[in-house]
């Protein structure tokens, strides 16, 4: 037995204990052994071979997803450009976490069509530009691309000449009609291949570029599990695992068939044999019951939906109620402070079709504000009907009036993001309130807010008057949510309608509690503060009694000399 079979939390059951249970409810008691104490000797090496990473502030603390070439220096591999920007030009991102987005050899979807996962594609730079970087933030996320792979994987090119194995496919003699939830992609689930041994149709959930693995096959997973160890060994404090309720198919079935639970489970068990404090991200909404992948054994983290429409709402047409609503209702939920919240992405703001947040009347309010400032709306098929699927512009564009950018609303927008009780996830653009790119085809709507820059130009952009400011403001957020004890710790929340158009959300804490005022309207507010005597952590003012906003003003109150805020 391997050293790593010892490495235990203490309250919880070993990690080979778990993988061994978790295989055998996949591939049997006997195959589930083997595997387990495989992958316990490559762990073993992992960890004799992994350097001790640098832990600055909480995992908590924020997120900002990053792709490997955002910024462009011909003269530097785009990975040590971009740590040179962040540490010459930002400053650093303090305790913020940066999620790369896939740096891996692949051949299209921006990173997600994997053709190897174990190497960072050499047009980025290597494993050591990784390490690097992440000396210039809180450390790394990195992606688990673990539903498919791309079409010129070795894999997949095998299979087509024949000699490849079939069982880690979805393969299938003949064409047939699936269903399988929403999907965004317009194109066949089955896509037809032609091989050595005839046609086949494999399942290609994203696209034709792009086929599904099979979790039914011990090696998938053996695979998998290896890259899994990969991320942790480069210094992962935190994996995501990608398109995690497409990963275990049934026919007839849909997503989140109850074998992704139980392949997470093994996973955090993999982890587990290295480093238990690396942290996992369901890539997938949060939610309670069979649908929650979170707990001690399974992920850490998910993401929150509902709450970009949520803040747009609140903040673009003035309608508090609907947060009001989701922030009480977090009250109950063991794992409310474990999700990941955002108002932009690197594919754009997620609508969930299928389970909106708002009701129609405050959703058409959103969408109409949204098509003034001809934001790009993308549709998918639900139920056989069209239905506003994603936004695919950026967040400039998405608080832009015919005046131009409305720079309040985008702080304000931002500081009640940061108050949440979830994890502030930010994407690169948004750091500094850049627009959309120009001359995006209609058939590849995100594009439009994944422009890479080069150095020189992004440098100029961010010392303008107005990014310059956003970006001062994020970053303070950044370190003054890190430092907060009311949002560092889960000490509870509240939050109510203070005045018709004043969001009031109250974050517990028996020390020091943040009270945070926001002004929805686009008239100046009046509203009794919460403290006798109150001091504003963004704009630094301090007083007694009643609290002044201005239109879509924000501010973060704490009672004066109430102590250290760490």
């Amino acid at each position: 037995m391997t050293s790593s079979s010892t490495t235990a939390v203490p309250g919880r059951a070993p990690p080979m204990a778990r993988l061994r249970d978790a295989l055998a409810r996949l591939h049997g008691a006997e195959r589930a052994d083997t595997l387990a104490r495989e992958l316990a000797a490559v762990a073993d090496g992992v960890r004799a071979r992994r350097r001790p990473g640098r832990v600055v502030g909480s995992e908590r603390a924020a997120v900002i997803a990053v792709y490997p070439d955002h910024v462009l220096d011909g003269g530097l591999a785009p990975l040590a450009a971009l740590r040179r920007f962040l540490d010459e030009e930002v400053g650093g991102v303090g305790p913020a976490l940066l999620h790369v987005l896939p740096p891996y050899v692949s051949d299209g979807d921006d990173g997600f069509a994997v053709v190897d996962h174990q190497a960072v594609h050499p047009r980025f730079g290597a494993w050591d530009d990784l390490t690097r970087l992440s000396e210039s933030s809180g450390g790394l996320m990195l992606d688990l691309v673990m539903n498919h792979v791309s079409t010129a994987h070795p894999g997949f090119q095998g299979v087509l000449r024949g000699e490849g194995n079939r069982e880690d496919f979805h393969l299938f003699s003949e064409p047939r009609a699936l269903e399988w939830g929403t999907r965004v992609r317009t194109s066949s689930l089955l896509q037809r291949f032609d091989t050595a041994g005839g046609p086949v149709w494999a399942w290609c959930t994203y696209g034709r570029s792009q086929v599904d693995l099979n979790y039914t096959s011990p090696d998938v997973f053996a695979f998998i599990a290896r890259t899994l160890l990969r991320l942790v060994e480069a210094g992962a404090r935190v994996v995501r695992l990608d398109a995690i309720p497409h990963v275990w198919k049934r026919v007839p079935g849909g997503p989140h068939e109850p074998e992704a639970k139980v392949l997470v489970r093994a996973l955090r068990a993999v982890a587990d044999l290295v480093d238990p404090s690396v942290g996992l991200l369901a890539e997938t909404d949060h939610r309670s019951g069979e649908r929650c992948y979170l707990g001690a054994d399974l992920a850490q983290h998910d993401n929150h939906l509902a709450v970009p429409l949520l803040v747009f709402a609140a903040a673009l047409v003035g309608e508090g109620g609907p947060l009001v609503d989701w922030v009480n209702a977090s009250a109950s939920d063991a794992h409310r402070c474990d999700g990941y919240g955002f108002l932009q992405t690197h594919d754009g703001v997620h609508l969930r079709p299928m389970d909106p947040p708002l009701d129609a009347r405050t959703l058409r309010r959103v969408l109409e504000r949204l098509e003034r400032s001809n934001v790009w709306v993308s549709h998918a098929d639900v139920r056989g009907e069209p239905q506003p699927y994603e936004l695919n512009s950026s967040l400039h564009r998405i608080f832009s009036t015919e005046a131009g950018l409305d720079v309040e609303r985008y702080l304000a927008a931002h500081a009640l993001l940061f108050a949440l009780p979830a994890t502030p996830s930010l994407y690169f653009p948004t750091l500094f309130g850049l627009p959309d790119a120009v001359g995006v085809e209609p058939s590849n709507p995100r594009a439009a807010n994944r422009y890479r820059y080069p150095y020189a130009a992004l440098r100029a952009l961010i010392r303008q008057p107005v990014h310059a400011r956003i970006l001062k403001s994020l970053l303070g957020l950044i370190r003054l949510r890190d430092g907060l004890p009311a949002l560092r710790e889960d000490g509870g929340c509240e939050a109510r309608m203070a005045a018709s158009h004043v969001f009031h959300l109250t974050r517990g804490h028996a020390h020091q509690p943040l009270h945070v005022l926001v002004n929805l309207g686009v008239e100046p507010a009046t509203v009794r503060s919460p403290l006798r005597e109150w001091r504003d952590l963004l704009g630094g003012r301090q007083g007694r009694g009643d609290v002044v906003l201005a239109p879509a003003e924000a501010v973060w109150l704490v009672e004066p000399g109430s102590g250290d805020l760490t």
